[in-house]
């Protein structure tokens, strides 16, 4: 059984509120015993029934309870006046007269219940709501992650662009993938290689795409596999006259040699 599950079936807030049969209290005491996690469940909820029946103050309204009690009182005293003017005196009739404070016990239990039952489903909302604004606050949390990312993303793009070190490449799609484009920038004088993803498909289980360099004459060069969801990073160092950039769909982990019909980008160094 998922303990998790069990948790959150419901159940415990039912065994709290007392509407669970004998049977089936016993099973929850027993995985209560059995398992520290729901034990601990048990624990919070008595807690919060607790916090939550202070703040509220639910109580039973006094004058209503007087004016019920006052009530049963003159009834009383009416049934029994009657039984005894229509019997004689050679007659001895039983009265079977339920006494006060049994009536006024069974009240007060109904009284009771009916709180319980209002008490209980006003903390069980309160508790959803509570569980609705956790959910809010978490995706919230990922949406402000999100914008920071975009962000940096943003700031290290055009720190790139405005290096006046760097030589700027863009690679537009090719018939595999011509939705697709991404950005190299080239530094003149360490001859670092940096990479900005910007549109590229997620890759099949297992693959990985790589950069390489395209030399006059010479087969591609490998520049480094790189994280396809990540922001720019930094490759390779590539020397030497380069004329070309492209990326290849490879396995996972790179290849030694380029294969071609599987480049999704290419970018043309501009001639000076």
């Amino acid at each position: 059984m998922n303990i998790r599950d069990y948790i959150e079936s419901g159940v415990l807030e039912a065994y709290i509120a007392g509407e669970l049969n004998e049977k089936e209290m016993l099973k929850v005491e027993d995985m209560a015993q059995k398992h520290p996690e729901i034990q601990k469940e048990l624990e919070d909820l008595h807690s919060s029934l607790n916090a939550y029946a202070k703040a509220t103050g639910n109580q039973v309204d006094e004058s209503v309870l007087k004016e019920v009690l006052s009530e049963i009182d003159l009834n009383e005293k009416e049934k029994f006046l009657s039984i005894m003017n229509e019997g004689t005196e050679n007659e001895i009739q039983k009265v079977n007269i339920i006494p006060v404070w049994s009536i006024a016990a069974t009240i007060l239990l109904v009284i009771s219940l009916g709180f319980n039952y209002i008490f209980y489903n006003q903390f069980k909302e309160t508790k959803d709501r509570l569980t609705q604004i956790e959910s809010n606050n978490t995706l919230l949390a990922e949406q402000v992650n999100d914008q920071q990312q975009n962000l940096q993303y943003a700031e290290l793009r055009i720190a790139h662009f405005l290096n006046e070190d760097n030589i700027h490449v863009r690679m537009d799609g090719l018939e595999v993938a011509p939705e697709s484009f991404a950005n190299v920038f080239w530094n003149k004088q360490s001859n670092a290689v940096f990479i900005s993803v910007d549109n590229l498909p997620e890759p099949p289980s297992g693959h990985q795409y790589q950069l390489w360099a395209i030399k006059p004459g010479q087969a591609p060069i490998d520049a480094g596999i790189f994280d396809h969801t990540q922001l720019v990073q930094e490759l390779k160092v590539i020397k030497g006259n380069v004329q070309a950039f492209a990326v290849t769909l490879e396995k996972e982990g790179g290849s030694p040699i380029a294969t071609v019909d599987q480049t999704y980008v290419k970018g043309f160094l501009e001639k000076s």
